[in-house]
This record gives C-alpha cells, sequence and structure tokens, in this order.
C-alpha cells in the first residue's frame, strides 16, 4: 500500500538516508569541502563504471545519472573526463564492500567502500574506528535497516499545480511505477520503492515526464538511535574522519540528535 507523507515530514523518513553529499561534517576552507564533494563524486563514478561495466553514459544508465549530479554539482567538465579515462587505464579490479559497526551512543553505522583490496581497507577503517571507540559488528546491524531505492526528481508541469493537486498527481504515478511513498518539497518530488523495483519505477517515473536529480538504493533505519549532546558531537566527528578515507563511498546510519 501506497503511503503518502505530508511535507514536512520528509527530512523524518528520510532520516537515515545517506550522507555522500552532505558536507556539513567537513570542517576547513570552501575550497576543502569543494574538494571533498567532488572526491566522494569521482568515487561514485567509478563505482557507476565497476558495476556498469562501461565509461559511456549511454550504455551505462548509473553512470549517467551520476554524471547529471555532477553538473548539478558544478563539477568541471575536464575532472569528470579525467575521472573518467582514469577508469579506462586503470585495470585493477575495484569492488564495492560494505561494513556495519557501532558508532557513539549505539548508533549503529553503515559504510559503503569501493576497493582494490578489502583486508586493507577494512584494517584501515578498524584503525580509525578504535581512536573513536566504534566497533565492528560484521552484519549484525544490518537487520536494523531496509535497503530501498530512493529516487528523487522534478516535474515542471506537476510543479506548477496546486500543492494539494502536486500530490495527489504524484500518487497516482507512485503507485502506476511501483513505489511505495511520495514526499513533495520545494518541488522536489521523492519516491520510496523496494529495491527490486528500482529501475523499472525510474523509467515509469520518466515517462510520466519525471527528470530524475539522484537515484540510488539506500539504507534505511526501521528506527532511530537518540544521541544526548556529546555523543552526537563524537558521531559528527567520526563521520567527517569516514569522509576523509579515500576508499568511503557512502556512509548510512540510524542516529538522530536528542533534542
Amino acid at each position: 500500500m501506497l503511503r503518502v507523507f505530508a511535507v514536512n515530514l520528509i527530512a523524518k523518513r528520510f532520516a537515515g538516508h545517506s550522507k555522500w553529499a552532505n558536507i556539513r561534517h567537513v570542517k576547513g576552507t570552501k575550497d576543502a569541502q569543494r574538494g571533498l564533494l567532488f572526491g566522494k563524486l569521482s568515487r561514485q563514478i567509478k563505482v557507476a563504471v565497476t558495476e556498469g561495466g562501461s565509461i559511456g553514459p549511454t550504455k551505462n544508465p548509473k553512470l549517467k545519472q551520476i554524471i547529471d549530479q555532477c553538473k548539478r554539482f558544478n563539477m568541471p567538465s575536464a575532472t569528470m573526463q579525467s575521472v573518467l579515462k582514469s577508469c579506462s587505464a586503470d585495470k585493477t579490479v575495484m569492488k564495492l564492500c560494505t561494513f556495519d559497526f557501532k558508532g557513539p551512543g549505539s548508533c549503529i553505522m553503515v559504510c559503503e567502500m569501493h576497493t582494490s583490496n578489502t583486508h586493507h581497507s577494512k584494517q584501515l577503517l578498524a584503525t580509525l574506528l578504535r581512536k573513536h571507540k566504534a566497533k565492528f559488528i560484521d552484519g549484525s546491524g544490518l537487520h536494523l535497516f531496509e535497503e530501498k531505492g530512493i529516487i528523487q526528481a522534478e516535474n515542471e508541469t506537476l510543479s506548477s499545480k496546486p500543492e494539494e493537486e502536486q500530490l495527489e498527481m504524484a500518487t497516482e504515478h507512485a503507485i502506476e511505477s511501483n513505489a511505495e511513498e511520495v514526499t513533495v518539497e520545494d518541488k522536489i518530488f521523492s519516491f520510496l520503492c523496494n529495491k527490486d523495483h528500482f529501475a523499472q519505477a525510474q523509467d515509469n517515473l520518466e515517462k510520466f515526464g519525471y527528470q530524475i536529480i539522484t537515484a540510488s538504493v539506500d539504507y534505511i533505519p526501521q528506527k532511530t538511535q537518540r544521541l544526548n549532546e556529546s555523543e552526537f558531537a563524537a558521531y559528527e566527528k567520526l563521520m567527517g574522519k569516514l569522509y576523509e578515507m579515500t576508499e568511503v563511498v557512502r556512509v548510512f546510519d540510524n542516529a538522530e540528535p536528542s533534542s
């Protein structure tokens, strides 16, 4: 059954959405923040090439979506081309691996890493976790999350209509596209779907006139873990350090500040 949520509930429903593009954890100059964001986007490109098997956006839909995201964040075309060229030249076999661990305040964190050496990357991660009093839980935390497809899109025609009508029509489109939930905020339509219906949902939404902004399969927490002020500060510090690791692509969690 489709569940439709009011606009002001979107942040709460997608509380566990990846913070891969969120640079609030990064301290320093705007140039440093920009560099870190572009670094993460570059790794997203490499993951898309690894999974899609092609450096051509027309032959690799996932790569096309990442390239479109890069353009929205004003990543220079030369930078994107350089990353794609390196993917073509580098014959190293890369893989996407997932680690879960318990962080500050007993929050659960799920980290995706793009690496050619899983064992070495896990060792590096273990060193960081020890410094921040976090520890691996080796898969036992994954059951606290659901893997869901999240599709964010624009629809100029629909956005020109009254808010109530927007949500009504988006709900109809979601049902016909095999999505489970839809929310609207600032003219952005966010659809939640079963990961097995992810590709189909995107295709159907595009047929309804939606322009896909981002689309990914993410780990969504079934419930959040409230952290007090000091625990949340420790969590944010750990998150920042995780994103400084070159292998880290995305991090999900169930952390929520208590106030």
